[in-house]
């Protein structure tokens, strides 16, 4: 039986200005909103501090965050305006991950 809910995986962007401890608390503040909007199998990745190729709003350097959660896609336009609206974000992008066995 195919399931209701896709595999999603969003790379948040960060201003440098932000602890890895800081961060993971704005990860964290994403996974319970998340969950609030029924995602389930929610997993966060700190990908670290890097040069950006060009600057982003006068920033040279980023913080990535990762993460990786199921959701009903009704329910994503809750989490991307969340997102739209955070002053701390650079970028932020959002790919549907497609499983490989067949349902």
């Amino acid at each position: 039986m195919k399931s209701l809910s896709s595999s999603y995986e969003a790379i948040l962007l960060f201003k440098p200005n932000y602890s890895p401890e800081q961060l993971y608390l704005i990860a964290f503040y994403y996974a319970k909103r998340l969950k609030s909007f029924g995602a389930n199998n929610i997993h966060i990745r700190y990908r670290g501090k890097r040069r950006l190729t060009y600057a982003i709003s006068d920033n040279t350097i980023g913080d990535y965050i990762q993460i990786r959660f199921s959701i009903i896609p009704k329910n994503l336009n809750a989490y991307l305006e969340l997102i739209k609206l955070d002053e701390k974000l650079l970028r932020s992008f959002l790919l549907r991950l497609h499983n490989n066995n067949n349902e």
